[in-house]
């Protein structure tokens, strides 16, 4: 049980980016995990920022826990079990456990955004990709 809050300045994380061989498959995101229990003192929830350069996408892919996208900059689209919808600065997505689900970058500057996940960890989350 985390017993103390964390604070945790964006700045010292590094990005993150699937290996190079599974770009194909899973798309050209990278990713900042701020908040997760194998960095950080805390429980229940990940955290992290998220960034698509224009015209890359976060492919299909779906996992056990719910999870949040709040979009910082940018615009594009989130699709949830097939039905797609245009997000924009101040969207906020509810994606349910086991969904599946994506997000393209459909605009000029890059994509941004804030996600949560209901797991402690980001290495509980199991990325289940559809081909």
């Amino acid at each position: 049980m985390a017993e103390e809050p964390v604070i945790v300045d964006m700045a010292d994380r590094p990005w993150e980016a699937w290996p190079d061989e599974l770009v194909e498959e899973r798309g050209g995101i990278s990713w900042k995990t701020l908040v997760s229990a194998d960095q950080t003192p805390s429980e229940a929830l990940t955290f992290g920022v998220a960034r698509l350069p224009p015209r890359e996408c976060l492919r299909e892919h779906h996992h056990a826990q719910a999870e949040l996208y709040f979009i910082l900059a940018g615009s594009g689209e989130v699709t949830i079990d097939g039905e797609a919808r245009s997000v924009v600065p101040g969207t906020c997505v509810f994606i349910p456990g086991q969904a599946r689900h994506s997000c393209a970058n459909s605009g000029p500057g890059e994509l941004r955004f804030a996600y949560v996940l209901a797991a402690d960890s980001f290495g509980d989350v199991d990325y289940i990709f559809n081909r």
